[in-house]
């Protein structure tokens, strides 16, 4: 079988009932001066499928309040090119080949809207824009730091020649907002932005938009009027600010049976952790002759299954869903949770149990469903028509083994692979899978307290609560503990008990007086929540309070080659202000000094050029927080449509994730600006952390100036040794004082609260020691001591940025010290 970790919440879904005919005008826009429409976006290559989904999602999102309501900031951002990578039908990777590439459709030319229920059905994604979006090169597939939306609903509508049905979609999109649907583009269809293919045309799909509304009275090429007001992804340049209109008598839009109208319901923010299926490819073909099946899984970890997912074939289906612990001698038995109800519309459902069974690693478990009509849909190798961004046909391979997926026929189960009327024999699998949570203590928000202020407070936020439930058939018995144990921490709430199955236990942490004195820096405490029946889902979180702004950790002036990998023609050096075919030239020196890092320091970046990369060296995070990213530009490229410059960041070396990318409008620098980014998702406390420049990739066209940097900071706030506010001790608190700036001499001193051994020394801005001052052994007491600016070998140190460590057995703390000559 085939899982993976994920999150999400998924419940029954009841269909629309429809009281009276929808209004003959509507735009999700301006709904009650309420707008339900994300902002249009720029495609990428033949990704138009793939933001046709993501805007039906987003505009859901919007329209429930899910995105708000997990703690998300702005308006729904969902990553389209990570559907493109890892939907699974592509050359890029498909989990049925072993390995799992070469072969299905190509990246980045064409999919369908049945390829993205495929990706979303088995928990692939969404994932949001900031975690994977990643055109040029893959995101990667999942990280514990993604956050995944799920549609527990996915359903698939048409009209016809005579609008049959339309006021059904009408009245989808009030209810559930923006839907995907689809079109063939030409110029020869297209006048002033309204849109009508007449339906002798021959010609196929090739374009995926999204309808935002409506206007029944709309003039149009065809006979009679009425057209869809579209959401289009050329950015907002094209069309009506990116919008346009397509005739309801169009020959596709809201009619092909796969694409012409599909909506994408009751988004949310996913807290399950693991899918059980055998469906990889979602629903490619259906059984149309059966009622009854079910598919064989084994539990990997301890899980409680909460919710069954299908798709049904047809319209007006009664379904009714079992879990059996065993199928033995042919007969499913041990019944230990069953749910029943009605779909009313094609398409895709997950339906919640009432009773949700636990299993240990290693049990099997039997998931059975039965469909009035319509059949069963089922996953097989398939050839897979590419309606959207490519004009061909491939072969797309599943896989399947006996003993995974059952059907009743004849009064007998009979083992799906083995059914001769596959097309593709022995690759089929039915589309029934089972949606888990870990088995035991169960903690939300997954999130850790982290609390940001200045010394004195006050700290946003200030306090956090975590809700404790259980997920298991039986009480368990829980402690709460807090380590190191800190003063300026109050938690709230038992800490100890039991809890029931179906009870909720709130523990509050909030920052008390005392953390209005702290220091800057920043203190970590770590919150054990234990299960001490059995252990399962015993977990830690971490409440990290960052005192002050974050400062210069890291610099690199460019004065000297700090020999970071440049790929072609990225070079160090003195640029030469050429280039500018378009936008501006190259500058003549750095920001400071002469040199920078530039693509190509005598001009324009070429046409037709891949993803060239600088990248910097290794840079030890650990400890700091609140980090940020900060460098001087002076860039030139062409507009997002058309050529790419980005930065990524890595703390592994393997997945890289995008901090920033040119925008849908040209970049043309005529100055040296500086820049800052937050990096902390990605490098807060992290001990191998690189930052990569990207050139590239560009089209055949126009041609400017690309990258040139200088100043490159890494700055943060540096966890203290002292995780308490400063006792009242003979000498005081543990502390280390200088001037900040020093041309020669600098005077420092310290205080030791208690005895301990002592080490100060010196490091430079890319964390190479410089100078061990003192190691040894001293009593509580005051300090001072004169360093004379010189290195180990005796040597005077060169201007710039230095810092200086005094740490006392374990506790560090460090300042940063400029030196001017």
């Amino acid at each position: 079988m085939k899982q993976f970790a994920l999150w999400l919440t998924l419940l029954i879904v009841s269909s629309s009932i429809i009281f009276a005919d929808p209004p003959a005008t509507y735009d999700l826009r301006d709904v009650g001066g309420v707008n339900y429409v994300t902002s249009v976006k720029s495609q990428q290559g033949g990704t138009c499928w793939t933001h046709g989904a993501m805007a039906a999602m987003e505009g859901n999102l919007l329209m429930t309040g899910a995105w708000t309501n997990a703690g998300e900031v702005g308006e729904p951002n969902l990553a389209e090119y990570h559907l493109d990578w890892w939907n699974g039908f592509n050359k890029w990777n498909n989990d049925d080949l072993t390995p799992p590439t070469g072969s299905g459709l190509d990246v980045h030319q064409g999919g369908d809207y049945m390829v993205t229920t495929a990706y979303l059905s088995r928990g692939e994604g969404a994932v949001r824009d900031i975690d994977g979006q990643s055109f040029g090169s893959a995101p990667p597939r999942r990280l514990d730091s993604y956050h995944y939306y799920y549609p527990r609903v996915v359903q698939w509508f048409a009209t016809d020649s005579l609008l049959t049905g339309i006021n059904i979609i009408k009245q989808a999109i009030i209810d559930y907002g923006v839907m995907g649907t689809c079109m063939c583009y030409d110029n020869a269809y297209i006048s002033n932005y309204i849109h009508y293919q007449p339906p002798t045309s021959s010609d196929l799909p090739n374009h995926a938009i999204a309808i935002v509304g409506w206007d029944d009275s709309k003039v149009t090429q065809a006979p009679l009027p009425g057209a869809w007001l579209c959401k289009n992804s050329w950015g907002d340049g094209w069309g009506l600010d990116g919008y346009f209109w397509i005739s309801y008598y169009d020959k596709w839009a809201t009619r092909e049976p796969q694409m012409g109208a599909v909506s994408f319901q009751q988004v949310e923010y996913m807290i399950y952790d693991t899918i059980y299926y055998h469906d990889y490819h979602g629903w490619r073909d259906t059984k149309t002759d059966i009622s009854e099946a079910f598919n064989a899984f084994c539990a990997q970890e301890y899980h409680t299954i909460k919710s069954v997912s299908f798709f049904t074939a047809d319209d007006s289906v009664d379904y009714l869903v079992k879990v059996y612990r065993n199928f033995n001698n042919g007969q499913l038995t041990d019944l230990i949770a069953e749910d029943s109800g009605f779909c009313q519309y094609r398409g895709f459902y997950t339906v919640d149990l009432t009773t949700s069974p636990s299993f240990d690693p290693g049990d099997s478990f039997y998931v059975y469903l039965n469909l009035s009509q319509g059949g069963h849909p089922y996953d097989r190798t398939s050839d897979v028509p590419v309606l959207l961004g490519a004009s061909y046909r491939t072969i797309v391979e599943s896989s399947a083994d006996s003993g995974q997926s059952y059907y009743w026929e004849g009064g007998a189960w009979k083992d799906f692979f083995d059914w001769s009327g596959n097309p593709y024999p022995g690759t089929g699998n039915f589309c029934i899978k089972a949606l888990a949570v870990n088995t035991g203590l169960n903690i939300n928000p997954q999130e850790d307290f982290r609390a940001i202020g200045d010394s004195g407070g006050p700290f946003t936020p200030d306090q956090m609560i975590y809700a404790m439930t259980v997920n298991s058939e039986q009480a368990i018995n829980y402690q709460i503990s807090i380590n190191p144990s800190v003063n300026w921490l109050d938690v709230a709430g038992a800490t100890t008990g039991t809890i029931n199955p179906d009870d909720t236990v709130e523990i509050e942490l909030s920052l008390n007086s005392n953390a209005n004195s702290l220091n800057d820096g920043v203190y970590v405490a770590n919150i054990e929540f234990e299960n001490t029946t059995n252990q399962l889902g015993t977990t830690t979180k971490q409440v990290i309070v960052i005192v002050g702004s974050p400062s210069v950790m890291y610099q690199w002036t460019f004065d000297n080659d700090p020999g970071w990998t440049a790929q072609s023609d990225w070079a160090f050096g003195v640029p030469t202000g050429q280039g500018g075919s378009h936008g501006n030239p190259d500058p003549t020196s750095g920001h400071t000094g002469s040199n920078v890092y530039g693509y190509n320091l005598n001009g324009d970046y070429p046409n037709n050029l891949d993803e060239r990369y600088l990248t910097t060296e290794i840079i030890d995070c650990s400890g700091l927080y609140n980090t940020q990213l900060s460098f001087w530009r002076w860039l030139g490229v062409e507009a997002s449509s058309y050529d790419h410059a980005s930065i990524r960041i890595s703390n592994d070396g393997q997945n890289w994730h995008t901090i920033w990318s040119n925008p849908d409008s040209e970049t043309a620098d005529n100055s040296w600006n500086q820049y800052t980014y937050d990096i902390s998702a990605y490098a807060d406390d992290q001990s191998s952390v690189q930052i990569r420049w990207v050139m590239g990739t560009t089209d055949g066209g126009w041609t400017y100036c690309g990258w040139n940097i200088d100043d490159v900071e890494i700055l943060g706030v540096e966890e203290v040794g002292v995780n308490e506010a400063p006792p009242q001790q003979q000498y005081g608190q543990f502390s280390l004082n200088f001037a900040s700036v020093s041309s020669s001499n600098t005077q420092i001193s310290y205080v030791l609260p208690s005895a301990g051994m002592v080490k100060l020394s010196v490091f430079d801005a890319s964390g190479r020691l410089v100078n061990n001052i003192i190691n040894e052994h001293q009593p509580a007491g005051q300090y001072q001591i004169n360093w004379n600016s010189t290195a180990g070998n005796g040597a005077q140190v060169s201007s710039g940025v230095y810092f200086i460590r005094l740490q006392v057995d374990s506790d560090k703390l460090t300042k940063k010290l400029l030196i001017t000559r």
